[in-house]
């Protein structure tokens, strides 16, 4: 996924990071060969924190995600005692739910082809596409979106019970199976010790700020917890049933200003897609109001509410 900006196909100018297409055979596009016993395929993927790469180890057959961590997010060696982002792994590596991609718990150095020496991170490889490309190709029945917001929700239920804010999110950050059988939540902010880094990285992306909540958007310096993830969340939520963002702004500028002001009133996703039942409809504004005292206060609440509505137990 190289970044591009991409206007989406609604009246808007929602801009978000994109998907593009890789040449496999192109070798400008592969920062390494080989990290330890892994041989790098292709490039698959770029989040925040860096690019993702598929590989293999052919001794085993294994095939795996390894993502090499962009260099403003290393750190210099002689700080490296207050490098916590080993810890950091090792929380990921700990984490087990069926809607999280799996991370190893090590961090291989490796050297680049331009012999830098990078940081690398081993994780589980996800065969299929991400929830953004199937909201452009509109090919998921209403009981198909709601069993992936479903499990969505008890994932990132998952992981703000173990004090994780993800900070990101975003359809991009999640991916869908081939088979749609299995959804997986991914790029999550592993703790607050990563977050100066992020707020660098959204603010060079207009696309992620189409997903940040309102609080953050006004205030760069603001405290971000679990009802900020349920923005964001319901941002997705809301593109995913109604086929579109609900800012209709020309610009980025103007998408972020909606976002922020009172005075713009969200359209209920009903008004894009009559499918949608007036139940859904309100679980997915109660998510986006703009006072954090006034959204669902946890995940757990969403998952009960949409599991009321679909009749279904994940």
């Amino acid at each position: 996924m190289l970044n591009i900006l991409k206007k989406k196909r609604n009246k808007g100018a929602v801009e978000e990071i994109a998907e593009a297409e890789f040449d496999p055979n192109d070798d400008n596009q592969l920062e390494l060969t080989h990290v330890d016993r892994y041989e790098i395929i292709k490039p698959i993927g770029a989040g925040g924190m860096g690019k993702v790469y598929k590989a293999i180890d052919r001794e085993r057959d294994l095939t795996v995600a390894i993502k090499v961590l962009d260099r403003r997010y290393d750190i210099e060696k002689r700080r490296r005692k207050r490098d916590h982002l080993g810890r950091e792994i090792l929380i990921a590596a700990k984490l087990n739910h069926e809607s999280i991609v799996r991370y190893k718990h090590e961090i291989i150095e490796q050297l680049d082809r331009n012999d830098n020496m990078r940081r690398c991170l081993l994780m589980e490889y996800v065969d299929g596409f991400d929830l953004r490309t199937h909201i452009k190709e509109r090919d998921l029945s209403m009981q198909q979106m709601m069993t992936i917001m479903n499990k969505l929700s008890a994932g990132l239920d998952y992981l703000h019970t173990h004090g994780i804010v993800h900070r990101d999110i975003k359809p991009g950050n999640f991916m869908l199976t081939r088979d749609l059988k299995h959804v997986k939540i991914f790029d999550f902010g592993l703790s607050k010790s990563s977050a100066s880094w992020r707020t660098r990285f959204m603010k060079e992306s207009g696309g992620t700020r189409a997903y940040m909540p309102p609080e953050q958007l006004s205030n760069k310096h603001a405290r971000l917890d679990n009802r900020s993830d349920i923005f964001s969340f319901g941002l997705t939520m809301y593109e995913l049933f109604a086929g579109q963002h609900p800012c209709n702004g020309k610009n980025g500028k103007e998408i972020q200003k909606q976002l922020v002001s009172r005075k713009y009133r969200f359209p209920k996703p009903s008004h894009y897609n009559p499918e949608i039942m007036p139940e859904l409809d309100r679980i997915v504004l109660k998510t986006l109001r703009r006072d954090p005292n006034k959204r669902y206060q946890s995940m757990t609440e969403i998952l009960l509410d949409l599991n009321r509505i679909s009749g279904s137990k994940i």
